[in-house]
């Protein structure tokens, strides 16, 4: 194999690694699907309109909007190594943890960090 080869697979390689990134994947606009409180359906609660919806901007800030809890903004942060999202809200005391998880274009937070938080859980779909 020849050296510059060996450097384009390289690339390639670390390229494919990053994908996988908190940081990198959470990207985007991602609409709210459903909404579990101690594994109880509460989506019609939390999303009775079914248009909240949240956008990560590779910049670290981010902006929410959909009924009933009406627009948000802040910044974010991700943890790679433990796939935890934080969430600095510009609410108060709107701040959150979250452990995230991804199946294809389907996202899954897990609330950490509060008893109540616990056992909450946001499935999003990314906005095509």
């Amino acid at each position: 194999m020849t050296k510059h080869l060996k450097i384009i697979l390289l690339l390639f390689l670390l390229s494919c690694g990053q994908s996988d990134q908190l940081d990198q994947k959470i990207i985007g606009t991602w609409t709210m699907e459903k909404v579990y409180e101690y594994e109880n359906d509460v989506t019609e609660k939390h999303n009775p309109a079914q248009d909240r919806w949240i956008e990560f901007k590779s910049d670290g800030t981010f902006v929410s909007d959909g009924q009933p809890f009406g627009r948000n903004t802040g910044r974010w942060t991700a943890d790679n190594e433990a796939s935890i999202l934080y969430i600095d809200s510009d609410v108060d005391d709107d701040d959150s943890e979250w452990s995230v998880t991804f199946d294809k274009d389907l996202s899954t937070w897990t609330g950490i960090g509060h008893p109540r938080k616990e056992n909450t859980k946001l499935i999003h779909k990314r906005k095509e």
